[in-house]
């Protein structure tokens, strides 16, 4: 009996462990809109840190096989920017060449995908620089917005979460509008306010606009599938299939824009110059 405890002990720790966070999730106090302390958000965090733990050592072949994939895009990525570099015209002004965004690289350690409003748990927090309206991206897609954070952890609201609307565009045309899921299916989400007389095809990719200081233009969120012509509103509503399966995202950067302050005070200045 002490052999078989021993062979199995992490298995076993990782079904105690896994129990512990559905009976979190699923418990009817809505666990992430009633975290009042530092405290108790460091205890759920690191429980949820654990399980991560345990999740990478039973499934490190998948993980290692999306890292090198990943490291494979930043490769090509820096080879193309340093070839770009080279060819610019370096006697146009400064300014053209600052950076406007920093990329931190967190670890989701919880992530739901069943509820009408999902959240998502990372493993970095205000100490990281992490803080509230930062975006996180993924490898294929956006992943949600930070809503709280503690020193160690933070939470973000999930793009599977029908409270959260963001500005997209169809990639071609560059008709832009807003993506929101409607709580039905978590691979698909809906483009809203693509005007009447755009013209589109299935298939086309969706992809951020630019156009809020979260996330930045360009970023692919997925496919168009099908649609349908609102005609109270005169709009097209567009079924998009995600590029990613949210009941696998694990590695995710965390956007921090440097320009963020000056354009809500410029956008603040336009409302207040309009009334």
């Amino acid at each position: 009996m002490r052999d078989f405890f021993l062979k199995w002990r992490f298995f076993i720790l990782f079904i105690l462990l896994e129990s512990t966070a559905l009976f979190f999730s699923f418990s009817k106090n809505n666990f992430h809109q009633n975290i009042d302390t530092g405290s108790s958000n460091f205890i759920i965090g690191n429980i949820y840190e654990s399980i991560y733990r345990l999740r990478r050592y039973f499934f490190l072949d998948i993980e290692n096989e999306k890292l090198i994939n990943e490291n494979s895009k930043l490769r090509h990525f820096i080879i193309s920017s340093k070839i770009k570099k080279i060819t610019k015209d370096f006697k146009k002004k400064n300014i053209d060449y600052l950076q406007q965004y920093i990329y931190t690289p967190v670890k989701i350690i919880n992530n739901s995908i069943y509820e009408q409003d999902n959240y998502i748990t990372i493993n970095k927090g205000s100490l990281d620089g992490i803080k509230t309206d930062m975006g996180i991206i993924l490898s294929y897609g956006i992943a949600g917005i930070i809503i709280k954070t503690s020193p160690h952890f933070s939470i973000a609201i999930s793009l599977l979460n029908p409270k959260i609307k963001v500005n997209a565009r169809l990639r071609k045309n560059k008709y832009f509008g807003t993506v929101s899921w409607d709580g039905l299916d978590y691979e698909y989400i809906v483009l809203y306010d693509i005007p009447r007389h755009s013209i589109f095809y299935k298939g086309e990719i969706v992809e951020t606009d630019g156009k809020s200081s979260t996330f930045p233009e360009g970023i692919p969120i997925g496919r168009v599938t099908c649609y349908k012509f609102d005609e109270k509103y005169a709009n097209y509503v567009i079924k998009v299939k995600l590029f990613e399966n949210f009941s696998t995202i694990e590695n995710a950067y965390v956007v921090k824009n440097l320009f963020k302050k000056e354009w809500n005070n410029i956008q603040l200045y336009k409302v207040e110059h309009q009334k």
